[in-house]
């Protein structure tokens, strides 16, 4: 006899398939009689079975009453309220709904299967529970006792390890306040989840968390962000606030789906410096006097360009505080708005309501403004927009991704402008990096390699006199070894490096050409403009940062 032949043979898994088998044979039975009734009654029919049910709805109706009922609420958007039911005839049904009503709730009844019914009656023991728990701690408020128990990167990652799961997003964010973190990441794992700060500009590791804390974070998180506990199929955005003792700080929230669950980041908004002197921004020499020079004139644009996260915003806002005087109205168009200005309207873009840069610079024009910020030109709309202010008696400053200063005017040209608009509405053009300044406490001299220092006086060499700064005859570079000031990372804040140069006939005449973004530039560099690699080792001529920073971010 064959192997096999004449005996029972179980299948691998036992009787747990024939089971699912049948399971998924009952389930598609009752949602096609559902579907049958409720086209009998005139009834909308709705598949509730494994969508996730809305814990904000959830909690509108007690337990009790909607067993009662035979009715779960599983959608709740402002006043539209969807409820799930099984028996429309239902008395306690029909009390619920006068109830709901009663509360102006604009409700919505969908007839679903008494199996799908009966698991989404279930989710009041599952999410609910969490939901509520959360609900009542909605703020966070962080006070200097707080604020002060982080003072070394090494000890960090052990301090948190070592409180419990419902303090951890206040006191890590109160963590990477005292760092001076722009951005807090929490990325999961296969096997844990990693924390990670944003310290100038440079991803730090902080710690590894157990995954089991992975859900209870980020429950937290979703609840102050007013994003859906619930929903973990597609990325979700929200904010929130943080208060400390002398001021409050925005909390931008993006959560984004990946491999091993979901991934958080949390952009802390105003941890960068404003209101500086322009002076203190890194410009110098004729930089400093073609921008203090073009910020005077009554009309015309200046552009501020770079890649996400070079200080853009920081640099305009410096400009505002400086064009900022009594007499002037100034309005900005931002996306969000990061910083508060006093004496400043201050515009976000509102993409639910159809709020773009185009549109709301349309709007803000109409405000009688006399000087305009636009947080950034992406399109031809916006570009031709904002060179017609220009052109009728506003200054006009914004941002725009490009490479360098001299990059900007093919992409203007590119986005459709037209020369004879673009050539007399540009004043000056300016592209910057963030370079991270090394520690003062721990810096020391150092001398860098022969090859090193020969890339340096090279670049030294094609300075043109123009330029209006000072090259020392000695050179004489730092570095900073790390210490507990910078929690031994060995830099501690930013500073830009900058190209700057300003719209002559020179450079007009070849926007009429449409000459190349090297074309612009050679025309640039020879009328006195610095490159940013320039601009950076002389920086770190002044002790300001170090070599290393500076081919780190202006080496192409």
């Amino acid at each position: 006899m064959a192997p096999g032949v004449g005996k029972h043979v179980p299948a691998p898994d036992g009787g747990a398939g024939v089971q699912r088998v049948f399971t998924d044979l009952n389930r598609k039975f009752e949602e096609q009689e559902a579907q049958r009734r409720a086209a009998a009654l005139s009834l909308p029919y709705f598949d509730l079975m494994g969508l996730p049910i809305d814990e904000e709805a959830l909690d509108l109706v007690p337990y009790e009453q909607a067993v009662a009922a035979a009715a779960v609420p599983f959608f709740k958007d402002g006043l539209l309220l969807k409820v799930a039911i099984t028996e429309p005839q239902n008395p306690s049904l029909k009390l619920l709904l006068a109830q709901l009503a009663k509360r102006k709730f604009q409700v919505q009844i969908y007839l679903v299967a008494r199996t799908a019914l009966a698991a989404a009656l279930q989710q009041y023991k599952k999410i609910l529970p969490a939901f509520l728990s959360l609900k009542h701690e909605v703020a966070v408020t962080l006070g200097r006792e707080v604020l002060e128990k982080f003072k070394a990167l090494p000890t960090l990652g052990e301090s948190l390890l070592s409180i419990s799961a419902s303090e951890l997003v206040g006191l890590m964010l109160g963590a990477a306040i005292i760092m001076r973190a722009s951005d807090v990441h929490l990325e999961p794992e296969k096997t844990q989840l990693k924390v990670r700060f944003r310290v100038d500009g440079v991803l730090a590791e902080i710690l590894d968390f157990p995954l089991g804390l992975q859900h209870s974070l980020l429950s937290r998180i979703k609840l102050l962000s007013n994003l859906k506990l619930n929903v973990t199929a597609v990325a979700q955005d929200g904010r929130f606030t943080v208060k400390l003792p002398e001021r409050n700080l925005e909390i931008r929230v993006s959560v984004l789906p990946s491999a091993h669950g979901e991934s958080v980041v949390m952009r802390i908004l105003g941890m960068q410096e404003v209101g500086l002197d322009i002076e203190k921004l890194g410009l110098h020499g004729q930089a400093l006097k073609v921008v203090n020079h073009e910020l005077k004139k009554p009309n015309g644009m200046t552009l501020t360009t770079g890649p996400t996260g070079s200080g853009k915003t920081t640099t305009l806002y410096s400009f505002l505080n400086h064009l900022n005087k009594p007499g002037v109205k100034i309005i900005t168009l931002e996306d969000p708005v990061e910083y508060q200005l006093e004496g400043i309207v201050q515009t976000p873009i509102d993409h639910t309501s159809g709020v773009d840069f185009a549109s709301g610079l349309r709007s803000i024009l109409r405000q009688d403004p006399d000087i305009v910020m636009v947080g950034e030109i992406r399109d031809y709309e916006t570009a031709e927009t904002a060179s017609q202010a220009a052109l009728t008696g506003h200054v006009v400053l914004s941002t725009l991704h490009t490479n360098d200063a001299a990059g900007a005017i093919p992409r203007l040209l590119d986005l459709g402008v037209k020369p004879v608009t673009l050539a007399p509405a540009l004043n000056a053009l300016i592209a910057q990096r963030l370079l991270r300044k090394i520690c003062p406490h721990c810096k020391e001299p150092y001398r860098p390699g022969s090859e090193e220092l020969q890339q340096v006086k090279l670049a030294l060499s094609r300075i043109p006199p123009q330029a209006a700064v000072t090259v020392p005859e000695h050179l004489i570079f730092y570095h900073s070894r790390g210490c507990p000031e910078c929690h031994d990372l060995g830099y501690r804040g930013r500073i830009g490096a900058f190209e700057v140069f300003a719209v002559d006939e020179k450079i007009e005449s070849l926007i009429f050409q449409q000459a190349s973004t090297l074309e612009i530039k050679k025309a640039a560099v020879a009328s006195g403009m610095l490159t940013m690699q320039q601009d950076g080792i002389l920086k770190a001529l002044e002790g300001i940062t170090d070599l290393p920073e500076v081919w780190r971010v202006t080496e192409e």
